[in-house]
């Protein structure tokens, strides 16, 4: 039996790992934890928790010079920042991640996985004296590993960005909307300085061809305190997403019109109006005693959508909540969407795509 010993900086990055492998459980098997969001948190914290480990046993030698592990290197941490992107992106209530955006965060990790093993067929089918280094020494390892630093750094640029932006359009719940961004953000900055401490170790390593990885211990240490910080706050604000939902209805109090909105916003969510198979823009614009093309200004003014997609979107919210609740689990598909207010199923299903990405059914299947 094989005997490995650990110093005491590769056991805290190990203990770090599982703790990331047992955060990550609790937010798939935990119906309490279990949202979009936190799906994409706690694959961003699992894919990390994978490679730190990988990489602690190529460290302390356990895996042999001919290990496909040791030889392949999987680069999941290639998947670590782009997940944690589409945790912020759904987190903040935007329910869609167009192809394009697939492409550019998910393509990198392929493209590298592919250079890897292509690294390894050459050596098996043309040079077999060809020396895969060690992710540490200078080699391709080392190099995508530097590379990816600087792909991270865009990612979080622009998830930056969206948080931003994100505030700057509520502006008249702008304290409160940081209150709930707030960690969100710290979580970020630490980001920002975990990849510079990882840049710097890559730097290093290409600068003075290390053999030893000492050098980069300061690198998973601190991607082992983060995943602690992420396990502790991302299970105690899993719920923040909901918090962000509630006032994003109530937004646009300051804004022109938002009296005769609010009115319109406040009959609809109270009375459950958007229910109605019937409900139509005309009734509503009659209620209130307004033009159509009034009604119409405010709706996009306030929540940037048509009137059907306004209404749409409570209805597949409240179809989302009884697709998941055991007390709805004889009911079919389509008789939820009826349920909801969608006129067919058909009408269901595209409206229901257009605001998760999913149909109803793979949204069941991933929620229960």
């Amino acid at each position: 039996m094989q005997i490995i010993n650990f110093n005491f900086f590769q056991l805290l990055i190990l203990f770090g790992s599982i703790q990331g492998l047992i955060f990550s459980l609790t937010v798939f098997l935990v119906k309490k934890y279990r949202s979009k969001s936190g799906f994409f948190l706690g694959l961003s914290v699992l894919f990390l928790s994978i490679s730190n480990i990988q990489h602690i046993f190529m460290d302390v030698g356990y895996f042999s010079e001919t290990s496909l592990i040791r030889t392949l290197y999987i680069p999941w941490h290639w998947l670590v920042a782009p997940l944690f992107y589409i945790f912020v992106h759904h987190f903040l209530q935007k329910e869609i991640i167009l192809k394009r955006q697939w492409f550019y965060l998910i393509g990198p990790f392929l493209v590298i996985t592919l250079i890897h093993l292509a690294q390894l067929i050459y050596k098996a089918k043309i040079d077999k004296n060809h020396t895969i280094s060690i992710y540490y020494q200078q080699g391709i390892f080392l190099y995508t590993n530097l590379f990816s630093f600087l792909y991270n750094s865009v990612i979080i640029y622009f998830m930056y960005k969206m948080i931003i932006t994100y505030e700057s359009k509520r502006q008249e719940t702008i304290e409160k909307i940081k209150k709930e961004t707030f960690w969100l953000k710290n979580l970020i900055h630490i980001g920002i300085g975990i990849l510079s401490l990882g840049t710097i170790s890559g730097i290093i390593g290409v600068q003075y061809n290390m053999q030893e990885s000492f050098y980069a211990y300061p690198f998973f240490i601190s991607l082992s305190l983060w995943i602690y910080w992420v396990g502790y706050v991302g299970v105690n604000r899993s719920s923040s997403y909901k918090r962000l939902e509630k006032l994003n209805i109530s937004k646009g109090i300051k804004k022109t019109g938002f009296t005769t909105f609010d009115k319109i916003n406040l009959y609809i969510i109270e009375e459950k109006k958007y229910l109605a198979q019937d409900i139509n823009q005309n009734v509503i614009a009659e209620k209130f005693d307004i033009s159509n093309g009034h009604l119409s200004k405010l709706i996009n003014e306030h929540t940037e959508k048509k009137f059907n997609d306004y209404i749409n979107e409570f209805r597949v919210n409240t179809s989302k909540k009884m697709l998941t609740d055991q007390a709805y689990n004889n009911y079919t598909i389509e008789s939820i969407g009826l349920e909801c207010g969608f006129k067919s199923k058909s009408n269901f299903y595209t409206a229901f795509k257009k605001f998760t990405g999913q149909t109803p059914n793979q949204y069941k299947k991933l929620n229960k």
